[in-house]
């Protein structure tokens, strides 16, 4: 039986929303909202932190880290309302967006207390873009927003509402949602961490090449489970468990929902798979 956990058990996540004001105003956009730049080494981690909105990660053609971000909004003020911040913290960055001057921003904890409307509070939603360089760990965070991350290093990626795909040359990758679908592809795994994709209400999938040493633990309560993998070993199987493993079983992957598919799927020798 499928036991949700909690989503993001390293990090206190708070969204309380008031009602907003009847009456807001047309839609506005600043493309220039934020931005930041600077060498980081392979190996170093880009913890990513904002509340609404939501993230995209591309690869860098060289090794600085571009964020930028835009903001769309249709009441308050982002300028008294909306502040970033970036620092540096021996070679890792943290950078976050922080509404209304409350709440807690860290690598280990990200909290947003948001009231719309009066007091000269704003809806504004924030979408960061990122050019990670090669190597670089990614450790992202939205809560109410979509996440797409396309990396050379392993990377973490949490979000209460939205879609999260990760796709990445070397794992691990732990992607979780509560209201989405998940959708994560690895070239490779290092270390021993285990492989997440999770979620309440949406599919889950994970998928890998041939050769991968992997021990296998998928779960639904309303959905069905299976894998592309006809070499798998079976441990257990149900219509909503499957419990096996490819090869020796060195590296833990976990794919699992409530509401929805969780599959496992192989790429080819060029990274591609037959699903879309």
């Amino acid at each position: 039986m499928f036991a949700p956990k909690s989503l993001f058990p390293a990090l206190l996540l708070t969204f309380a929303l008031t009602a907003c004001d009847e009456h807001t105003g047309p839609l506005q956009v600043d493309e220039d909202a934020f931005s930041w730049q600077g060498p980081v080494a392979a190996g170093k981690t880009l913890y990513l932190r904002e509340m609404q909105g939501g993230i995209e990660v591309v690869p860098a053609a060289d090794d600085t880290l571009r964020v930028t971000a835009r903001t769309e909004w249709r009441s308050g003020d982002p300028e008294t309302s909306l502040r970033f911040s970036a620092n540096d913290q021996n070679g890792d960055v943290l950078i976050c967006a922080m509404w209304n001057n409350t709440g807690t921003c860290t690598s280990e904890a990200y909290s947003a207390n948001v009231k719309f409307g009066r007091q000269n509070r704003t809806d504004a939603k924030v979408y960061f873009r990122v050019e990670v360089p090669a190597g670089v760990r990614l450790d992202l965070v939205s809560i109410d927003g979509s996440i797409s991350a396309t990396s050379t290093a392993p990377v973490r990626a949490r979000t209460l509402n939205g879609d999260v795909r990760v796709a990445t040359a070397v794992g691990p990758v732990k992607a979780e949602t509560m209201n989405g679908s998940v959708d994560v592809r690895m070239s490779s795994i290092v270390g021993t961490d285990t492989v997440e994709a999770k979620t309440l209400n949406g599919s889950a999938f994970v998928y890998l090449p041939d050769g991968i040493d992997a021990a296998l633990d998928m779960s639904v309560m309303n959905g069905s489970v299976g894998t592309e993998f006809t070499a798998a070993t079976i441990i257990e199987r149900t219509p909503r468990k499957f419990v096996g493993s490819l090869g020796k079983g060195t590296h833990p992957v976990r794919i699992s929902t409530i509401n929805g598919e969780a599959a496992l799927r192989r790429l080819d020798a060029e990274g591609k798979s037959g699903n879309p």
